[in-house]
């Protein structure tokens, strides 16, 4: 004979775990992430992190194109200057302009930091101040991560540079490349062997003629 009151325990029973598993379900369903929410999260960290990486540049390895390399500014005073580097390994000076060379530990073989410098003969102000900066040295950098080492393509592709002028060093021959307050020197492998920043109203050319003895214009 069927026990009764066991028959409805069971019963009781199965409605119970048929709600309980309802239950679990719906609870599932609600903590499901949103694709929408989670695909506008991802953005957001990646562009915090593009600003985090180009805000982490030290100002005192950044170039900024027609403005600075490191610490050194176009316009900054000269003698500031020099007094912040120290005196340069070597460079020339006449008629109000100057060029001036530090090489990295003193060795004329290591990296260069070459500053040319002018003042305004016969005016109030005749403080000589920078009007171009070149580098050789990979640890300055760019906003957009163009170095010393960096490829032409890459350059290219952030600067529009126009071939400008060419020399040869060492039998070698080196194409400048000229953007907006920057211009480049690139070797036959297509690399960057030096960087250089001046105000953006110098002429094509006339940019460089303080750095070279040989230089040539296309």
């Amino acid at each position: 004979m069927l026990n009764t009151n066991r028959y409805w325990i069971v019963i009781d029973f199965m409605k119970s775990s048929k709600l309980l598993i309802l239950a679990a379900i719906c609870l599932a369903a609600c903590n499901q992430p949103d694709k929408k929410t989670e695909t506008s999260k991802q953005t957001i960290d990646t562009t915090d992190a593009t600003t985090t990486r180009t805000a982490s540049i030290p100002t005192d390895k950044l170039i900024i194109p027609g403005k600075s390399i490191g610490q050194t500014a176009l316009n900054d005073n000269g003698a500031d200057v020099t007094r912040r580097l120290g005196r340069p390994d070597a460079g020339d000076a006449a008629m109000g302009k100057s060029l001036s060379i530090w090489y990295a530990n003193h060795n004329s073989k290591g990296y260069q930091t070459m500053i040319y410098a002018s003042r305004q003969m016969g005016t109030d102000d005749e403080t000589s101040r920078v009007k171009q900066i070149r580098i050789t040295s990979p640890w300055f950098i760019t906003k957009d991560n163009v170095r010393v080492g960096s490829t032409l393509e890459q350059i290219e592709d952030l600067y529009r540079p126009q071939k400008t002028a060419w020399f040869k060093k060492d039998s070698k021959k080196f194409d400048i490349y000229q953007g907006e307050g920057i211009a480049f020197e690139i070797d036959n492998q297509q690399k960057c062997t030096a960087i250089m920043v001046f105000t953006p109203d110098i002429k094509p050319g006339a940019t460089y003629l303080p750095f070279y003895d040989n230089l040539e214009l296309y």
